[in-house]
């Protein structure tokens, strides 16, 4: 597997387990009304809206470079 590869792979690995721990931060903020079940939710949806922002242009640039 190539470098190039395993970036993106890597990317969209990340951008899985942040979707995953956002829908478990939700899930705990709706059974018990904890506001850090809250704020871990929504970091960690921005964090992998983030990523997959990144992983196009990065996914871009590197199809530039052949």
């Amino acid at each position: 597997m190539s470098l190039k590869a395993f970036h993106i792979l890597f990317v969209a690995v990340c951008v899985v387990m942040c979707l995953a721990v956002g829908a478990w931060g939700t899930r705990e903020y709706l059974a018990a009304s904890n506001v850090t079940g809250l704020g871990l939710a929504v970091a960690c949806f921005v964090l992998g809206a983030g990523l997959i922002v990144y992983g196009f242009k990065v996914y871009k640039k590197l199809a530039e470079l052949g």
